[in-house]
């Protein structure tokens, strides 16, 4: 019966490379897991069973980014967005937010706006606006949370 032998032989710099460099398997691994939630992000805000529509310009979904960044020799990604009420429409508002209050006026004893959408059973005013001393918000779309069930593909 033959016999055999094997020995390993483990390189420190190979290993480094694979698993700190930006170009590394670890980190093209983790980007490429990214580019997957910042997807599913992205057509979260499109609506769906769950979550209601939210998208009027796009301007908050082109927003949505991967970045890939090496902290303390340690690749990671992040998937976020730089816009300011992003976060509005991720954790809702008014009633539906995180306070769990109606809005109402601070300075004054009506808030006006001008709706994207007629709203049943309000009418406009001058110009367009609707006025009123109270509204309880919108839901919460939780599109980056809902998104990283991607990144378990």
């Amino acid at each position: 019966m033959a016999r055999y032998s094997f020995s390993t032989q483990l390189h420190p710099d190979a290993i480094r490379d694979l698993t700190s460099s930006p170009s590394g398997a670890v980190a093209k691994a983790l980007l490429r897991r990214g580019l997957l939630v910042e997807t599913a992000a992205k057509r979260n805000l499109g609506g769906n069973a769950n979550a209601p529509k939210r998208v009027d310009t796009g301007r908050l979904r082109s927003s949505i980014a991967t970045t890939l960044a090496i902290e303390g020799g340690v690749p990671t990604v992040s998937v976020g967005t730089n816009v300011f009420y992003a976060r509005f429409v991720h954790d809702g508002t008014g009633l539906y937010g995180p306070r769990h209050r109606i809005i109402t006026p601070v300075r004054r004893r009506v808030m006006r706006f001008k709706p994207k959408v007629a709203l049943p059973g309000r009418r406009r005013g001058r110009g367009g606006y609707v006025y009123t001393r109270r509204v309880i918000g919108m839901r919460a779309n939780h599109f980056l949370r809902d998104a990283l069930q991607a990144a378990r593909r």
